[in-house]
């Protein structure tokens, strides 16, 4: 293990800090081009390398001074993510980089087995970072910050990133986005809620299944049904399949939105959910009969269309044959 931090490092550590985190607020305040944004990955990862091995090198465990290298590096993954757009490429080599500092990290201990921080990269506070940084954008967010990061964060997830840590953010998300009798809060986060749901629909179905939750103290306020949860009848806190069902129920009565574009954007992620349960062998309730009358439909236009085949665009798909 390397020595204790004198004042001189700390000092000198600070100073980094400050200047990376000066140099990176210019840097993502005028991302306008691919090459921007390639410039950005690339500066990350730079920053990654330095993080990490502090806090790989700290005594014992990570420092607290570690720490607070490794949460500028989380902070500058996150504000990327809010700046890519969730439909870019350029989302997907953001979470690969990250995966990425998991990966080094695991290899770098293994060179260094007796000169490494006890811990490992789940311990390096990623989960909580990405959980914080959701926490404001809710309310002073754009649309647009909400989709992205949103993208990112379930893309993490559906990759295994802090897989539980992540999936509870994913909970509070949905219990505020879909659990809240404000309609127009509902709308405002609806794009959003549909990247999460497009993401990683089947994590949600499976922990939905499982009845995933978590025995910390500190993460009790991540589980509790929110009002129209409540009103419901679920008292379960956790993902439970009523929830999902309920999730589900909100999509499909968003879906008749006088709204054309709210209506098709709730469709599109009702359409999601529809197909989790066909995708994972699970029997979810309402799915097969759905399914049924669209395979009937489908069958009908087939016939009167004279084509050797129809997909679902094809057809008008009514969003209550669930019922």
């Amino acid at each position: 293990m390397s020595a204790p931090e004198t004042s001189s490092q700390v000092d000198h550590d600070a100073r980094f800090r400050q200047e990376a985190q000066d140099a990176f607020a210019v840097d993502i305040s005028n991302i306008s081009s691919e090459q921007d944004m390639l410039d950005e990955l690339t500066s990350i990862r730079s920053f990654s390398f330095h993080f990490i091995k502090d806090a790989l090198r700290s005594p014992a465990a990570v420092s607290e001074v570690a720490q607070q290298g490794l949460n500028q590096l989380w902070h500058m993954f996150l504000e990327t993510a809010k700046v890519f757009d969730s439909e870019s490429a350029y989302q997907e080599k953001l979470v690969a980089l990250l995966l990425w500092t998991k990966e080094f990290d695991s290899l770098y201990r293994s060179l260094h087995p007796t000169k490494t921080a006890a811990g490992s990269w789940e311990g390096y506070r990623f989960a909580s970072s990405l959980q914080a940084s959701w926490e404001p954008l809710l309310t002073t967010g754009t649309a647009s910050q909400q989709r992205n990061l949103a993208a990112f964060s379930a893309k993490a997830l559906a990759v295994g990133v802090c897989r539980d840590s992540i999936g509870l953010t994913a909970l509070w998300y949905l219990r505020e986005a879909l659990e809240t009798d404000d309609e127009a809060k509902v709308i405002h986060l609806l794009p959003a809620t549909v990247v999460w749901i497009e993401q990683c629909s089947d994590h949600l179905l499976a922990f939905s299944a499982m009845d995933h939750s978590s025995e910390e103290s500190s993460k009790a306020q991540l589980l509790a049904p929110g009002a129209l949860g409540q009103k419901a009848g679920i008292d379960q806190h956790g993902y439970s399949m009523k929830r999902w069902l309920l999730w589900r129920r909100r999509l499909q009565e968003l879906s008749h939105n006088a709204d054309p574009a709210v209506a098709k954007t709730a469709k599109k992620g009702f359409m999601r959910m529809i197909n989790c349960g066909n995708n994972l062998d699970y029997n979810v309730p309402g799915e097969a009969k759905f399914n049924e009358k669209l395979q009937a439909v489908m069958g009908e236009a087939l016939v009167k269309s004279g084509k050797d085949s129809v997909d679902g665009d094809d057809v008008d798909i009514n969003v209550d044959w669930v019922d």
